[in-house]
């Protein structure tokens, strides 16, 4: 090859590529020429754009000749490029039919629930007793007191001496729920006959009256919407 061992203008040994050689015309600034790359970068794009994108270039691949060659490649890319066409169609469509569905479905919803709070505006009407809404199935709002039932039998009923001539102080252990009133009642003998001596919501009382000395035997029952509780056991004490 000619001048393959002689210095070019730059005093370096010329080459095959040397811009003057051939048929190469050398820029300005450095005498060579520059080579092209191509810039390929779909990541920063959507599925949409990606498309867009792609196409154009298979169908100039094809009809350019300088890249007659390479028609077998450029096939297969035009062919994943339809797959992927294809691919991106149906979740197209599918992401719009979703959309559709779950407007739908929150509509049933509303209407759903609509429905139930009339059922429970009609079930209130009916009654308000925890137990009966919620043999329907409904839960008990929070704060809500289930049924107390029958009472328990008052505990712990002592007397003492009143502070006057004359008396007997009374207290037993509160209930904490459901009861309207407590009812005391007084005997001379432990068996009775009982007379009452004391109604009221206070877990205690004084008797009064009585004749200071003698013995005196009390009990206490407390009364609820499902009737009296228990007698309480006795206790004695002589008055004042």
């Amino acid at each position: 090859m000619p001048n393959w061992d002689q210095l070019g203008p730059d005093g370096q040994p010329l080459r095959w590529d040397t811009p003057g050689l051939y048929y190469d015309t050398p820029t300005a600034t450095t005498g060579r020429i520059p080579m092209a790359h191509i810039k390929f970068d779909t990541t920063h794009m959507n599925h949409d754009d990606a498309i867009a994108y792609l196409g154009p270039i298979v169908t100039k691949m094809t009809s350019a000749s300088a890249f007659s060659t390479l028609s077998a490649k450029t096939t297969t890319a035009g062919t994943g490029l339809t797959a992927f066409t294809a691919a991106n169609a149906t979740v197209r469509a599918t992401e719009t039919t979703l959309t559709q569905q779950r407007l739908l479905l929150a509509d049933a919803r509303v209407t759903a629930e609509n429905n139930f709070r009339d059922l429970v505006i009609a079930a209130e009407n009916l009654t308000h007793d925890a137990a009966t809404l919620a043999s329907g199935g409904w839960e008990i709002a929070a704060g809500t007191h289930a049924p107390v039932g029958q009472l328990p039998q008052p505990q712990n009923l002592h007397a003492t001496g009143g502070d006057l001539d004359g008396s007997v102080d009374l207290g037993w252990d509160a209930i904490k729920r459901g009861v309207q009133t407590y009812i005391a009642e007084r005997a001379t003998a432990a068996d009775g006959p009982y007379t009452q001596c004391y109604i009221g919501k206070a877990s205690s009382c004084t008797d009064t009256g009585l004749v200071s000395g003698t013995e005196y035997w009390y009990r206490v029952k407390a009364l609820g919407a499902a009737g009296p509780s228990a007698w309480s056991d006795r206790a004695s004490k002589r008055a004042t």
